[in-house]
C-alpha cells in the first residue's frame, strides 16, 4: 500500500479514510475527484495498476494537500484481498487512522437477452458484483468493528437492482443480490458502530453501458447522467442518515412503484420489448 507523496502510510497520522474500491472505472474516476474536491483523504483501490497510477497523479497534481493512498487489489484473488486488508490493518493500528467510509463501486456490466449470453459472462457477473464484494465486507468487518468511531459501507448499485428489466436479467439478478445483501448486512450488524448503505445510479454516460445501449435509451427517451453527476450525489449521500437512494426521475418512482405494483411497471416495460429486444441483438 503506498501513499502519494511517497511517504510511508503508517506515518499519516489520526485521520480518516474514504476508501474507494473500484476506483479506476468512469463513475470511480469520478468519485475519486469528488472526495479530493471535498478535501477527504482516500485510499483507492483498483484493479488495473497503470489506471490507477495515473489517476492518483492527476489527483495528485490537482489536489497536493489532500491524502492519497493507493492499492491495487485483484478482487477475484483472495491472496490479493487479505493484502489489501493487511496493509489496512497496518494503517489503522492503534488508530492512527481511521476508514471511515468503504464505498463499493466495483462492477461489470453486459446488455443482452439471456440466451444470447455466455454462461462465463453469467458467472463473471455474479462473482464481480455480488460474490468478490461480499467476500471483501468479511474481511473488512473486523478492522471497523474495532475503530473507535462509527463507519459505514456503501454498495453502489443500479436502478436495475429495483426493476427487473428485460436484456440485464443476469446484471439485475447481480444487482438485486447486491442491495439484499446490503439490507441484510445493515440488520446483521445492528448492533455494532458498522452501517450499510445502498446508492443505486440509473442508466450513466459511462463504457459499461456500449453503444447498443446508449442507441436504445435515445429511442426510448431514458436519460442517462453523467459520471459526474452521480459523483456529486454519491459525496452528498455520504453526508446524510438515508439508508438507501436512487438516483433520477422517474427511476425513482419507478422502483417505489415496482414493490408496490409490480404489474403496472411490467406491463410499461414490455410495451417497449420490441425497441429493447431490437437494440440487445445488436449488442
Amino acid at each position: 500500500m503506498t501513499s502519494a507523496n511517497g511517504q510511508s502510510d503508517l506515518v499519516q497520522a489520526m485521520l480518516n479514510y474514504t476508501m474507494l474500491i473500484g476506483a479506476t472505472g468512469g463513475i470511480g474516476q469520478e468519485i475519486a475527484r469528488q472526495l479530493c474536491a471535498n478535501n477527504q483523504p482516500v485510499i483507492l483501490v483498483g484493479r488495473n495498476n497503470q489506471t490507477l497510477t495515473h489517476l492518483v497523479d492527476e489527483l495528485t497534481k490537482d489536489y497536493p494537500d489532500i491524502p492519497l493512498v493507493s492499492h491495487t487489489c485483484d478482487l477475484s484473488s483472495q491472496t490479493s484481498q487479505s493484502l489489501l486488508v493487511e496493509g489496512l490493518g497496518e494503517m489503522t493500528q492503534g488508530h492512527r487512522n481511521v476508514i471511515d467510509t468503504v464505498i463499493l463501486n466495483a462492477g461489470i456490466n453486459d446488455f443482452a437477452l439471456l440466451t444470447d449470453q455466455n454462461d462465463d459472462t453469467i458467472e463473471q457477473m455474479m462473482l464481480v458484483n455480488v460474490a468478490y464484494p461480499l467476500q471483501l465486507i468479511k474481511r473488512l468487518l473486523p478492522i471497523l468493528i474495532a475503530q473507535p468511531s462509527p463507519s459505514q459501507i456503501i454498495s453502489v448499485g443500479s436502478t436495475f437492482g429495483s426493476i427487473g428489466y428485460p436484456g440485464f436479467s443476469a446484471y439485475g439478478a447481480s444487482k438485486f443480490a447486491l442491495r439484499g445483501a446490503s439490507e441484510a448486512l445493515g440488520r446483521e450488524y445492528a448492533d455494532t458502530s458498522v452501517r450499510f448503505r445502498y446508492f443505486a445510479p440509473r442508466a450513466t454516460k459511462t463504457t459499461m453501458n456500449n453503444d447498443a445501449v446508449v442507441a436504445m435509451n435515445e429511442a426510448l427517451k431514458v436519460k442517462m447522467d453523467s459520471p459526474e453527476t452521480v459523483a456529486k450525489a454519491l459525496i452528498h449521500f455520504i453526508s446524510t442518515k438515508q439508508a438507501h437512494q436512487h438516483l433520477g426521475f422517474p427511476e425513482r418512482f419507478f422502483a417505489w412503484l415496482n414493490r408496490l405494483f409490480p404489474n403496472i411497471v411490467g406491463n410499461a416495460i414490455v410495451k417497449d420489448l420490441p425497441t429493447i429486444k431490437q437494440y440487445a441483438r445488436k449488442s
